[in-house]
């Protein structure tokens, strides 16, 4: 296991840090039109690669709302927003967006929205069930995500929009597969949850492409506190190779404003569509796409009947 970590992080360092992105000359290259006028939600907005998302939106000129749920933190990045010189006006809304509900009334709380950027996520080291009785990382990274996205859909709030799906190089070690959505306890291994869940993330931007511009993009390898959390050893090892949170939001926000055509299988990694598997054991899902959403459906429902 170790000899296969090293091997996948020895590949990969070159690209996903911060030397992959200067090398691609980013930093040189235009962000994309202004954003005056158009209205975004970012969530998971708190911290590391949302909370750059969100300052950088409105620095730019939109309307951001900012979701989270720690109310000390919004404030305080609601404050860093209005500061922003000549940006554009900043609200906060505290969420659980673990929860399947917390979404839902989101949903119906916000406005038609210019894009919905899908950020939120984690990765717990341990099996933990949410309150609706859901895999904390599935409900968190995918489950809350599609709930959300779909209600603002079927609302007609994303109706010329542009829809992003925060993912990350960990799915390039899971195939698509509803067996590793929502693990039990017994089968539970947090990467492995994380990569199934982020690999689902792509296909539900498939599902998506037809009803709205939608992407799943993977910021590289970027200093968070959730990197520090979840993987110690970046921080003593390459920590300084490490991106930014705002190089990990650059592609994000450049999606939204240009809206390049959706790329059906591809994954959005530096401003372009790239291959989505480098191991043959994702090459040839376990699921489809439609046994995914099916799956997110039915997990929803389960949601709604009790309510």
């Amino acid at each position: 296991m170790a000899s296969k970590a090293l091997t996948f992080y020895a590949r990969f360092a070159p690209s996903f840090t911060r030397i992959g992105y200067l090398a691609r000359g980013l930093p040189l290259r235009s962000g994309g039109r202004s954003l005056a006028g158009q209205s975004w939600l970012v969530t998971g907005a708190t911290g590391g690669i949302g909370r750059a998302l969100a300052l950088g939106a409105a620095r730019r000129g939109a309307r951001v709302i900012a979701v989270g749920r720690n109310a000390e933190k919004l404030k305080a990045l609601a404050d860093e927003g209005s500061r922003q010189k000549e940006g554009g006006p900043f609200e906060t809304i505290e969420r659980d967006l673990s929860l399947v509900g917390d979404n839902l009334s989101l949903a119906e709380e916000v406005g038609r929205l210019d894009a919905l950027i899908n950020n939120v996520g984690n990765l717990p080291p341990e099996h933990r069930l949410t309150s609706e009785g859901f895999e904390q990382s599935y409900a968190t990274s995918l489950l809350g995500q599609f709930a959300l996205t779909e209600a603002l859909l079927d609302q007609g709030k994303l109706d010329g929009a542009a829809v992003v799906n925060m993912a990350s190089g960990g799915m390039y070690n899971a195939p698509l597969d509803t067996s590793l959505l929502d693990l039990p306890p017994d089968r539970y291994n947090g990467f492995l949850a994380y990569a199934a869940n982020k690999r689902a993330q792509l296909a539900l931007a498939d599902h998506w492409a037809a009803r709205v511009d939608a992407y799943t993009m993977h910021p590289g390898w970027v200093a968070t506190q959730g990197v520090s959390d979840a993987l110690p050893w970046m921080d003593r090892w390459i920590g300084p190779l490490l991106r930014s949170p705002a190089q990990g939001a650059d592609t994000a926000l450049w999606l939204a404003s240009k809206r390049p055509k959706h790329a059906e299988g591809r994954i959005w990694f530096d401003r372009a569509a790239r291959k989505a598997h480098h191991y043959d054991l994702t090459r040839n899902p376990r699921s489809s796409v439609e046994d995914v959403v099916a799956k997110l459906r039915a997990d929803v429902a389960k949601v709604e009947n009790q309510s």
